[in-house]
């Protein structure tokens, strides 16, 4: 069958109900039924949602195939053809108990059967998808071929599409709730018009003439003398409450249960007056969570009942706005929501409404938005000592059997192992420290890591040969040394080179201390970028021979001028070509915070991950620095005593970013209180 518009032979009815104020009129179309007779049909009488559902009954009479199965979807368009560029109407999937939009893939949507004559009669259930794009709109039924093409192409236009309704006028929210049968009711006010509600009832069927007007079955119907598909006016700019008797049963629509009933029909004067809107609306973001709250509206006759609250996303379309969603309500006196279960970094917004006694919904709430936090985090790493500290590193951020070729320094002083962070990076190894001896630990990790070849950072002063030699009995061992710890930093330096293909960047750091070099190994290790030490008035000469041979153009240095003065800097200026740049602070705690800083500004981490580490001894952020950069996070630096300003209000200002903080070493090298100072700021 040819794809397109079948108005030929295409007989429609479209009975509506559920609507608030709408004033649905049926437009003239070539072969439309403007009646329906026969039969007693159920349909909800609510559902609890943000937008008004309605029930659309269409009744096809011929050009379709018999007992074919074809996908129908619901289409709401300002124009007289589906526009692909809407996505405004919603179809109840009963199947999945799912609303689905109109842009999804049919095979999404319900599915409906012909007769073995071609015949189709059926109701299919909707709701509009933004009530910010509210006026007079056609309502389409459109069908797809199951077996068709399933995937939604705006080009490729429905089997078929009927198009037989369209609202006379704004479209009204509907504020609908379940339970008691007072509180299920329509908030029906005439806009500009009279306006025309549509009801519809089910006969009893049970041949039984119960009201003696000589018609068996119809007492169901509504008024004397009408049908199950019946109007009435109301007039101009006044309000009333609808309400509808319905007794249930077992029969269950759109989760909704619904019987066979008298029903009756009542227009009721009513506490008309909706309460005011709730006022200071605010959105708190917490972890995987946000807290709404709220000032109390004011009703000045029965008063507030409680309020709704409403949540929903800006859509990744500009073409349309995800539905708002109901997700709670609360007692008069609460005005407070806490929203749970959220996706951290998503953007919500929400709005909240009051109810009063006589059920009247007052007007939304200013709109207000807030991004959930993660769920954040904190642990400690520690060992019994700064060795099995480091081990406890390894085994937290470096998996089994990957690693071959594994890095270990002195753990007795930090001089050389300082510059060993850009080579670790490289063979993608953690930092193991060893002192005079070879441990059972260590080699249990080194077996664990699955190293072949083990590298000793320093000469054997640092790293004596009697462990050179014992780790030879297990791995193939070399050594990267210098004459100093300068010289040490430039074989470093040429090792990652050689390694890498080349260098063109380079930290420096003051060789005599340890804080700053250390506050940079997370980039060092990540970017593979060596780190020379120089003097805090002078460049060593092997560390200025090796800018040039190395190929050096660009360089950071790390700490302020107490640490390396001016005149290094003007020297580095004229060995490097390109730019040198200082990061730095007035202590070793604002350093490390500003070398954090800069590396996420570069792109070489970011504030997910931090690593905290006593700033006064060396050995536990040495052995942090890479596991911070597999963790793609930072390193930051802390009096043992005290969380440290810098690295407080590093936390507070990325807060939102964070999952895990992690400090590095035992209670004695950070204190438990600097643990719950960190708790307390990700609360």
């Amino acid at each position: 069958m040819k794809k397109g518009h079948l108005r030929q032979r295409v007989a429609v009815l479209v009975v509506l109900a559920m609507v608030a104020s709408m004033g649905w009129t049926i437009p003239s179309a070539s072969g439309a039924a403007a009646t329906f007779t026969g039969g007693a049909y159920d349909m909800p009488l609510y559902v609890a949602n943000d937008h008004t559902p309605v029930a659309l009954r269409f009744n096809v009479t011929g050009g379709l195939e018999a007992n074919t199965q074809y996908y129908a979807k619901i289409r709401f368009t300002a124009d007289v053809t589906p526009n692909s560029t809407t996505n405004r109407g919603w179809t109840y999937n009963a199947a999945t108990n799912t609303w689905i939009q109109e842009r999804e893939d049919w095979t999404l949507f319900p599915v409906v059967t012909t007769d073995a004559s071609g015949l189709l009669d059926t109701w299919i259930y909707a709701k509009f998808g933004d009530e910010d794009q509210s006026g007079s709109y056609y309502a389409m039924v459109s069908l797809s071929k199951t077996g068709a093409a399933s995937t939604y192409n705006a080009s490729v236009l429905p089997l078929v599409t009927v198009m037989d309704t369209k609202t006379a006028g704004a479209w009204i929210h509907n504020g609908t709730a379940t339970g008691a049968a007072t509180a299920k009711r329509a908030e029906v006010t005439s806009v500009a018009s009279t306006s025309t509600v549509y009801a519809l009832s089910k006969t009893e069927a049970d041949a039984v003439d119960s009201d003696s007007n000589g018609v068996v079955d119809d007492e169901d119907y509504g008024p004397v003398g009408k049908n199950g598909d019946y109007r009435f006016a109301v007039p101009t700019a006044t309000a009333f409450s609808v309400y509808l008797n319905r007794n249930y049963s077992t029969s269950t629509i759109l989760n909704k249960t619904v019987a066979t009933a008298d029903t009756d029909i009542a227009l009721m004067a009513a506490d008309t007056e909706a309460p005011s809107a709730p006022s200071n609306v605010t959105a708190t973001p917490g972890s995987d969570s946000v807290t709404v709250d709220w000032d109390a509206a004011t009703d000045p006759d029965s008063g507030v009942a409680g309020y709704r609250v409403y949540r929903w996303q800006a859509s990744p379309s500009a073409s349309y706005t995800n539905p708002k969603s109901l997700v709670a309500t609360t007692a008069a006196g609460v005005t407070q929501y806490l929203d749970e279960g959220l996706v951290k970094g998503e953007e919500y917004r929400y709005e909240v409404r009051a109810v009063d006694v006589a059920t009247n919904v007052g007007p939304r709430s200013a709109e207000v938005t807030a991004v959930p936090l993660g769920l954040m985090d904190t642990t400690r790493t520690s060992g019994a000592d700064r060795y099995a500290t480091a081990i406890a590193l390894s085994s937290s951020a470096f998996a089994d059997s990957t690693v071959t070729t594994a890095v270990v320094a002195t753990g007795r002083d930090f001089p050389d192992a300082l510059s060993a962070s850009s080579l670790a990076g490289v063979y993608g190894s953690p930092i193991l420290l060893v002192g005079s001896s070879v441990t059972a630990s260590l080699t249990a990790e080194l077996d664990r890591l699955g190293a072949q070849h083990v590298v000793l950072i320093g000469g054997t002063s640092a790293v004596p040969t009697t462990v050179e030699l014992a780790l030879s009995a297990h791995y193939n061992v070399s050594r990267i040394q210098g004459s100093d710890r300068y010289a040490t930093s430039v074989a470093v330096a040429r090792e990652v080179a050689s390694l890498t293909g080349g260098v063109t960047e380079a930290f420096f750091a003051r060789g005599d201390g340890f804080a700053d070099a250390l506050a940079v190994s997370p980039f060092a290790y990540g970017q593979a970028m060596p780190v020379l030490l120089v003097r805090p008035t002078s460049i060593p000469t092997t560390v200025s021979a090796a800018v040039g041979s190395l190929g050096l153009t660009d360089g950071i240095i790390a700490g302020g001028e107490p640490a390396v003065s001016a005149t290094v800097k003007t020297d580095l200026d004229g060995l490097l070509s390109g730019t040198v740049t200082r990061v730095w602070g007035t202590d070793r705690y604002l350093t490390a915070r500003a070398v954090a800083d800069y590396g996420v500004a570069q792109g070489w981490g970011d504030y997910s991950y931090v690593g905290i580490a006593t700033g006064l001894t060396f050995p536990d952020a040495l052995g942090g620095g890479p596991v911070a950069a597999q963790n793609h996070g930072v390193l930051l630096l802390t009096n043992p005593q005290s969380l440290s300003a810098p690295v407080s209000s590093a936390i507070t200002a990325n807060k939102g970013t964070i999952d895990l903080v992690d400090i590095y070493g035992s209670e004695k090298a950070v204190t438990a209180g600097v643990r719950t100072a960190v708790e307390a700021l990700l609360q």
